[in-house]
């Protein structure tokens, strides 16, 4: 019940009317609207939908493009039309708009207040992957990444930093976590996932969600709804290809794994959002699959649904189960979708629904019962208590508060695969290096992986690169760092932002000077700043401007960082409706748009497809200019820039108003890269090989058919190798690689996409400021003849071997190495804590063991306890990991690990009569080192009963 006060209502609907079309409401003042008083909140809710039109229920159930209301002059100025349908009604639900600056939230929220007969506060959504959809603030490591850290906490607290940024910016619900179980490396969207395991996957998504809503405590102002995704079944899809449909075990699969991240984040974890995959299994799409909605009836979900981009509409279109929008979306609604995702125009979506209603194919009472959930969701929000951003909110200031996070997190991700020797740490001191090269097209780039901006190199300011991190050590230390990059990261030359670290502006370090202007004619500078120019300004001027047509210049000097000439490329690329011309030393190097304004951005895509990549694998990148990058030297350079706003933002095509992207190329253009690379190898002591794959091949619609490195790469690899000196492998990307180098290498580190600290966090690894503790959240195949490999399988899978490859993986699930080393004993199982024998249904099991470090340096082990096959009534898997728990012990010490497990949760089965069970008999638990580790002595035998 809320207090009364908070309860206090305006009375009469021709009162709230007259308020409405005279004076904004005010915070903590939304007169709300039904006439009874102290309504707790199922009265309360009910009493809005015995008042709400059809009309009304459908904005509810409508996501909002940003771009729709916020409008050109980004003075909201499209409300009227774009509600021109249904005037009256609330806006529902927002996406695609990410305000940093929360006056601009704050006044869509009190527009819609202001004119909707219902003040029912709208609910703002946001990508929130791995860090918020605004790009603008803290990136994290991709959740590969952090799956691989094999620590719950960090991923919760990496949660709070998160959701506390959203709410910062006014979004209430975020898109995340995604917890399909990847199966398939060959899926471009494997990064997203947390691994091949149900139930690392489910306590990853757990964390992360549970830090999201603050532990459900989604009106505090800093949480936020999770919505997670994608339901269900979306990780293993055909060949690889995302969406397509699901290549599983069937049903129980379906039911028993694929679901249980999903349960678990929303019986634990406080996620009240579903959104649904583009994907069918058992020959239903998913968007409409009844066993996808009974789940979460059964499950006791009380939040709401919402389709994925158009997948509402990719019935009619794709899988061809409708054959009109009507037949679509009522389908939809009937199955228990609720939100369409950019499906139909307003327009359609609106008359279409009035027409289902009135002719019955769809009942009054089903939308009602969608909206019913919706309303709760923003109750639970505090939506309807005080829906703004207090004004003593900095977002800025909060993003600046998680750096010390960001470094943590990539940190923790970082997976040590081999060791030969010794290799690693590396110590200048001890070893006496006179040079190490650094060779690679990952040597000086960002690289975030997707849902991170153009290229996945967004935010650039606060962004280290692996160049700049070893840097830090050379300086203090007697080498020399020569490093050169040999390959680009996909089959094409890319556009690539230039680091912040290489630029600087009299003497500041860290970008260029920055001068916008009120108008687009260079006059009246109204804002200064130091930044890198990488940007986009969303839907808004730039802070400090009134305008979306302004001006700006960049100024400032770039440091070249080759240590041999590079006949590269430099350029400055834009978005649509801008002008922009680039100077270095004072000589127009490149422009665009200067000769009149042009509709397109020649900013290229974050994923170039395949026709492109065989026919223009040699083409300058877009807006570039041949440039030579000589050894020591200072560039000049100037950016002048022009931004004419003439038109809206489209869902789906373009969400951004203006973009700049400084950017260079350092891959020879003739032809020569991996020579100049092995050039400068050849004279180190030390090679560290820096190639994996960035956005360009690992990301949405990034699948792939092989998982070697590409030929650029790999002939890049094969002459490096060939100079027979030390080589330490450091890949980066979203899934792993299948390839012959790790049995060549001296070291091999695994950092997936490592977020915006990255490069510090791999040269803390390398030169042994940090100990790796990491281990692999999904197998590594030898070849992708092998897939789908992970290492629960099933008794029958290798019983055979192949003829002509490797059948067993280069590296199993959990695997990982460390400097330091780990004596286990003593391991324990406890039933309710008590050490009994025996178990059964609503029983937790803890296990417990002692791990002592027997190394002179600090160090992580990760206790990972495996359930071994026994007899059962279904087929069970050689092991399934229930267990686990990263723990931090300090050299010569020894410390206690506990690990608990729900046995309803993650033992139950679905018997052969299609019921959930826990089956009664002998369970034996190992502790094990890793998923394909074959020593199961240390293990504890216990009795269901």
């Amino acid at each position: 019940m809320r207090s009364s006060s908070l309860l206090v209502l305006l009375g009469a609907f021709g009162q709230l009317q007259a308020q409405a079309n005279g004076n904004p409401l005010g915070k903590g003042s939304l007169g709300r609207n039904i006439k009874q008083t102290n309504l707790d909140k199922e009265a309360y809710i009910d009493s809005l939908i015995s008042n709400m039109t059809v009309e009304d229920l459908v904005l509810q159930l409508h996501l909002m493009f940003g771009g729709d209301i916020v409008g050109v002059e980004s003075k909201n100025e499209l409300y009227d039309y774009t509600m021109r349908f249904s005037p009256d009604s609330p806006i529902g639900v927002m996406h695609d708009w990410y305000p940093l600056n929360t006056t601009h939230y704050n006044s869509v929220q009190a527009l819609t207040l202001q004119k909707a007969r219902l003040k029912i506060p709208l609910m703002h959504v946001g990508e929130c992957l791995h860090g918020v959809g605004s790009f603008k603030q803290s990136m994290f490591p991709q959740s590969i990444g952090l799956s691989a850290s094999f620590d719950t906490d960090l991923v919760y607290r990496i949660g709070r930093a998160i959701g506390t940024e959203a709410r910062s910016i006014g979004i209430h619900a975020c898109l995340s976590p995604v917890l399909d179980i990847g199966q398939d490396p060959r899926w471009g969207r494997m990064q997203e996932a947390w691994g091949e395991d149900k139930v690392l996957t489910s306590h990853m998504g757990v964390a992360y969600s549970s830090g999201l809503s603050k532990n459900g405590s989604w009106s505090e102002p800093d949480a936020v709804v999770p919505v997670l995704k994608h339901f269900a079944a979306h990780g293993a899809p055909q060949s690889g290809h995302n969406t397509a449909p699901f290549m599983g075990h069937g049903n129980r699969q379906v039911l028993q794994d694929l679901l249980t991240p999903f349960k678990a984040a929303i019986q634990l974890g406080g996620a009240r959002g579903v959104l649904m995959a583009y994907s069918e299994f058992d020959d239903i799409p998913a968007h409409v699959h009844p066993l996808l909605y009974q789940a979460l009836k059964d499950w006791g979900f009380d939040g709401f649904t919402i389709a994925d981009d158009t997948g509402m509409a990719e019935l009619q279109a794709v899988h061809k189960v409708a054959d009109s929008p009507g037949s679509a979306i009522g389908q939809w609604f009937n199955a228990g979708g609720m939100i369409q995702f950019y499906d139909y125009p307003l327009a359609t979506y609106l008359n279409t629904t009035k027409d289902l209603v009135a002719n019955g194919s769809v009942e009054l009472s089903t939308l009602q019962s969608h909206i019913r959930s919706i309303l709760g969701v923003k109750w639970d929000l505090g939506l309807f208590d005080d829906p703004y951003i207090p004004a003593e909110i900095s977002p800025q200031e909060i993003v600046k508060s998680h750096r010390n996070l960001t470094l943590e997190a990539a940190r923790r991700s970082i997976v040590l695969l081999e060791n030969k020797n010794s290799t690693l740490p590396l110590k200048p001191q001890a070893q006496k290096p006179t040079k190490i090269a650094l060779v690679g097209p990952f040597s000086d780039v960002l690289n975030f992986g997707d849902y991170s901006g153009q290229w996945g190199q967004y935010p650039a300011d606060a962004a280290q690169t692996l160049r700049q991190g070893i840097l830090k050590y050379a300086n203090g230390e007697d080498f020399e760092l020569a490093s050169s990059w040999g390959a680009n990261t996909w089959e094409y030359n890319s556009q690539y932002v230039i680091p912040p670290y290489l630029l600087s502006s009299n003497g500041t370090v860290g970008g260029l000077a920055a001068t916008y202007f009120a108008n687009t004619e260079f006059t009246e500078p109204l804002a200064h700043r130091i930044e890198t120019p990488a940007l986009d300004w969303g839907l808004y001027p730039p802070d400090g401007l009134s305008s979306n047509n302004f001006s700006a210049i960049w100024e400032g000097e770039l440091k070249s960082p080759v240590d041999i000439d590079v006949d590269g490329w430099i350029g400055a690329a834009v978005g649509p409706n801008t002008t922009v011309k680039l100077f270095i030393d004072g000589n127009l190097a490149t422009s665009y748009g200067v000769d009149g304004l042009l509709k397109s951005s020649n900013i290229m895509g974050n994923i170039m497809n395949y026709d492109y990549i065989t026919a223009n694998s040699t083409l300058p990148p877009t807006g570039s200019a041949p440039f030579t990058f000589r050894k020591g030297a200072m560039y000049h350079i100037r950016i002048e820039y022009q931004a004419f706003n003439l038109y809206k933002t489209t869902a789906n095509a373009n969400s951004l108003n203006s973009q700049l992207l400084l950017f260079w190329n350092l891959v020879s253009q003739n032809g020569d890269a991996v020579d100049q690379a092995v050039q400068l190898a050849s004279t180190s002591d030390v090679i560290v090989l820096a190639v994996g794959a960035a956005w360009n091949s690992d990301g949405e619609n990034g699948d792939r058919g092989m998982l070697g490195l590409i030929q650029s790469q790999d002939t890049l690899a094969k002459e490096i190798f060939k100079l027979g000196k030390p080589v330490v492998l450091v890949l980066q990307g979203g899934r792993p690689f299948a390839i012959d180098y790790y049995n060549q290498s001296a070291a091999v580190i695994s950092a997936f996409f490592p977020g915006q600290s990255g490069g510090q966090a791999i040269a803390d690894v390398l030169f042994g400021a940090v100990n790796p503790g990491g281990r692999m959240p999904v197998t590594v195949p030898n070849n992708v003849g092998q897939l789908p490999v992970y290492y629960n399988y099933k008794p029958t899978t290798h019983l055979v071997k192949y003829l002509d490859a490797e059948s067993s993986p280069a590296y199993w699930f959990g695997y990982g190495l460390s400097y330091t080393t780990f004596e286990v004993s003593g391991f324990e199982a406890a039933i309710n804590g008590n050490r009994a024998g025996k178990f059964g249904a609503g029983d937790t099991i803890t296990f417990s063991a002692n791990i002592r470090n027997n190394g002179t340096v600090d160090g992580s082990y990760v206790a990972q306890v495996y359930a071994l096959s026994r007899v059962s009534s279904i087929v069970q898997p050689v092991k399934q990991l229930v267990a686990f728990q990263r723990v931090d012990v300090s050299a010569g010490k020894e410390v206690t690990v506990s690990m608990e497990l729900d046995a309803d949760r993650y033992l139950t089965i679905i018997n052969r009569k299609n019921e959930w069970e826990l089956e009664k008999g002998s369970y034996t638990f190992a502790l094990l080192n890793h998923g394909g580790d074959i020593d199961t002595a240390t293990n504890a035998t216990l009795n269901c009963v």
